[in-house]
């Protein structure tokens, strides 16, 4: 799936940077807003190893109760991850608890609006 370019003008993806995440533990969030861009319809949050990083995009294989066995594939925006703080995350939608993960990200998807 092709990707556009962040909206900072940064280039997309650098490989050495990539490399980076994969085997580290994430934790991640996606909102989903409706196509007025301020209504939140759902979101969504799950944790696990990265295991592929590349232009294509970021893999992640799922960890918990909700998510795991499944495989997400994220846009390749390295600025989207940041390093976590040590600590305990409590996970809203299941009340699980990450211990100490090693990168966080979170995205915004908005709903495209519908033609007339």
């Amino acid at each position: 799936m092709p990707w556009s370019e962040p909206p900072s003008g940064k280039p997309i993806w650098d490989q050495n940077e990539g490399d980076l995440l994969v085997g580290q533990y994430a934790l991640l969030g996606i909102t989903y807003l409706a196509s007025d861009g301020k209504t939140v319809t759902s979101q969504v949050q799950f944790h696990g190893r990265t295991t592929k990083a590349d232009n294509n995009g970021i893999v992640i294989d799922c960890e918990g109760k909700t998510w795991r066995g499944q495989t997400a594939t994220l846009p390749p925006v390295l600025e989207s991850f940041s390093a976590a703080k040590p600590g305990e995350y409590r996970l809203r939608s299941t009340g699980e608890v990450v211990k100490n993960p090693d990168l966080v990200a979170s995205w915004t998807v908005t709903e495209p609006s519908k033609a007339n």
